[in-house]
């Protein structure tokens, strides 16, 4: 199967969230990642002539949700989502944990918990395609707040992160790196091509940055222990 990953900026007021297609340019049957807002999905969604199958929730905030149980209703599609918090979910219909494989049609999808921002909080990524769908966990160049659970479990979930492939592509679930740069990396010779994805991203394009560079310029993923972890909130 040939895809498309389609970015649609979400909340763009206030939140400034990334809900995600993944569609199939053949078939045009559509996963979405986070129906974060419903009118801007569903409009691309008509535009484009897409068929969503199944929503992939990675947490239970109101801001990734929002759009579940009207795009479901259109569509009648499936809503995965967090066994723990499952019944925090609207429209939820699968659950998955840890270690869940799904499969839909040629995508293989793997479950990887990680609490910190919620308890119950989980990844999606695609092994094949060396892509991850992050949530509220991982940013650009910053991590989620810890709303529920402690610094000790999102530092152990983002080393989890760390130990995929360098070569992995990062989806966050909001654009906020323009708020997270500092005057030191816009100085950077290096960081330049960084900073060109972000402005693509801003104007609505696709630009995701590698794994391998949020090693080199996001400080959380930076700290090799808890305690340099915590000196970094």
């Amino acid at each position: 199967m040939t895809s498309e990953i389609i970015p649609i900026l979400c909340n763009e007021k206030n939140m400034a969230n990334y809900a995600y297609l993944i569609a199939d340019t053949q078939t045009s049957e559509t996963i979405i990642i986070d129906a974060a807002e419903a009118n801007p999905i569903l409009q691309e969604l008509e535009k484009r002539q897409l068929h969503p199958t199944h929503i992939l929730t990675t947490h239970h905030h109101f801001d990734h949700i929002e759009g579940n149980l009207a795009i479901k209703e259109r569509y009648n599609c499936e809503i995965v989502a967090p066994k723990k918090e499952f019944d925090q979910i609207p429209g939820a219909t699968i659950p998955v944990q840890e270690g869940d494989i799904l499969n839909i049609r040629d995508k293989k999808i793997q479950i990887i918990e990680a609490p910190g921002h919620t308890l119950g909080h989980i990844l999606y990524y695609l092994p094949n395609e060396q892509k991850l769908f992050t949530g509220d966990v991982l940013f650009n160049l910053c991590v989620g707040g810890l709303f529920e659970g402690s610094t000790e479990q999102m530092f152990n979930s983002l080393q989890k992160i760390k130990s995929l492939p360098d070569n992995t592509e990062i989806f966050p679930g909001h654009e906020y790196t323009r708020a997270c740069l500092t005057r030191t990396l816009l100085t950077m010779p290096q960081a330049q091509n960084y900073i060109k994805k972000m402005l693509c991203r801003e104007q609505g394009e696709l630009a995701p940055a590698t794994l391998q560079e949020e090693k080199e310029f996001n400080p959380y993923l930076q700290a090799n222990s808890l305690s340099a972890f915590m000196q970094q909130e």
